[in-house]
C-alpha cells in the first residue's frame, strides 16, 4: 500500500534512443530500442552498465538532455516533449566537473548559489558550514575549488544539488571512483534525500559506492536493462560466488571438485578456481572446504567471498551471455 501512495519520480515505456551504433556493411541498430523504467519518490537508483556511453545516454534522455525517437517519458507526473532538449525546472543535471566557480572555495561556492534563500549572507554560510559538516565534507569548507579531486568535485556538485527544490537530481559522471571520505559523504547526503522523499539517479561503475549509498540498481547491458530491483534483491538473486580457490593445483582441485560437488559450477583461469552456487547452498562454503580436506587438498588460499554488488553484476552478465548463445 505505501508503494502505491508513493509518486512517480519517472516513468519510462518503451523508450527508443535516437542515436544508432553503425559498424562496417551492417545495418544501423539503435542503442536503446525498448527501454522501461520507473523510479518512485524517495529512492536512490543506480545506474550500472558494460558502455559507460550507453549509461550516460539513458541519464541524458531521462533529464531531457537529449531527445528520444520513441516512447513515453514521464518526470515527477510532467510528461517530456520527444525532440526538445530542454532540462525541466523540477530536474536538476550534473554532468560534468566543471560547473563550478574554480576560484571559489566550497563554502564560498554554496553561499553563492542559495543567494535566494532567506537569510543574511552570514546566516546562510553558517548554515552551510554546520550542513557540510553534517555531510562529512567539512574537512572541503574552505578548500579552493580548483584544488579539489574530481571526485570531490562531484561530491560538491550534488551537495549544490541538495540546495535546490528540484525533486529529481540526476548525476552522471559514470567514470568516477570514491575514497571512504566522499563515499560517507555521498551516503550522507542521500539518506537525507530520501527523508525528504526526493529522487537521485546516477549512474557509476563504484561497486562500494553503490552498496553504500543506492536503494535500487538497474543494470544496463548492450542496450536493454537486465532487471530493475533493490539493491539487496538483486545481491541476493543474483551473487552466487561461493569460494575463491588460487593453488598452483587449482586444475586438480577443479576436477577433484566435479566429480564429488558436481552440482555447483566452476570457472577457472590458470591458478585461479571460482565456485559458484547456483542453488544457494547455505553450507556451500563448508562444503567445498571439506570435501577438498578429505583428499589433502589444502589451497595456498581460499576464501568466502563477501555478497556483493561487483559479483551480482559479473553474475548477471554471464547469465545473459550464456542464455543468447543457446538461443542463438
Amino acid at each position: 500500500m505505501e508503494e502505491q501512495r508513493r509518486k512517480q519520480s519517472v516513468l519510462m515505456e518503451h523508450v527508443a534512443s535516437m542515436e544508432f551504433y553503425q559498424k562496417d556493411n551492417e545495418q544501423p541498430v539503435q542503442v536503446f530500442q525498448d527501454l522501461n523504467f520507473e523510479a518512485l519518490e524517495g529512492e536512490i537508483w543506480a545506474i550500472i552498465g558494460n558502455k559507460a556511453f550507453e549509461v550516460r545516454l539513458f541519464l541524458e534522455i531521462v533529464a531531457n538532455a537529449r531527445p528520444y525517437k520513441d516512447g513515453r517519458c514521464v518526470l515527477n507526473e510532467t510528461g517530456m516533449m520527444r525532440k526538445k532538449r530542454l532540462v525541466l525546472p523540477h530536474v536538476y543535471y550534473i554532468g560534468s566537473t566543471n560547473m563550478m566557480f574554480e576560484n571559489m572555495s566550497v563554502l564560498e561556492y554554496l553561499t553563492f548559489i542559495t543567494a535566494k534563500e532567506p537569510g543574511s549572507i552570514d546566516e546562510r554560510k553558517h548554515q552551510i558550514a554546520k550542513d557540510l559538516l553534517d555531510v562529512n565534507l567539512g574537512y572541503l569548507s574552505e578548500r579552493e575549488i580548483s584544488t579539489l579531486t574530481p571526485p570531490e568535485k562531484s561530491v560538491v556538485e550534488l551537495m549544490a544539488g541538495y540546495y535546490t527544490e528540484s525533486k529529481l537530481i540526476i548525476w552522471n559522471l559514470a567514470r568516477l571512483y570514491y575514497d571512504e571520505k566522499c563515499i560517507l559523504a555521498i551516503q550522507t547526503i542521500c539518506q537525507e534525500l530520501q527523508r525528504q522523499k526526493r529522487t537521485l539517479l546516477f549512474s557509476s561503475f563504484d561497486y562500494k559506492m553503490i552498496e553504500a549509498c543506492a536503494t535500487h540498481i538497474s543494470p544496463l547491458y548492450d542496450g536493454r536493462f537486465l532487471c530493475n530491483s533493490p539493491v539487496q534483491d538483486f545481491i541476493k538473486t543474483w551473487d552466487h560466488l561461493c569460494a575463491i580457490i588460487r593453488d598452483d593445483r587449482a586444475k586438480e582441485m577443479e576436477e577433484y571438485l566435479m566429480k564429488t560437488m558436481p552440482d555447483y559450477e566452476y570457472r577457472r583461469n590458470g591458478n585461479r578456481l571460482e565456485v559458484w552456487d547456483q542453488h544457494n547452498n547455505i553450507a556451500g562454503y563448508d562444503a567445498i572446504c571439506a570435501t577438498l580436506g578429505k583428499n589433502y587438498y589444502y589451497p595456498k588460499f581460499i576464501e568466502q567471498h563477501p555478497y556483493c554488488v561487483e559479483n551480482a553484476w559479473k553474475e548477471i552478465v554471464y547469465q545473459y551471455e550464456q542464455n543468447s548463445k543457446t538461443n542463438g
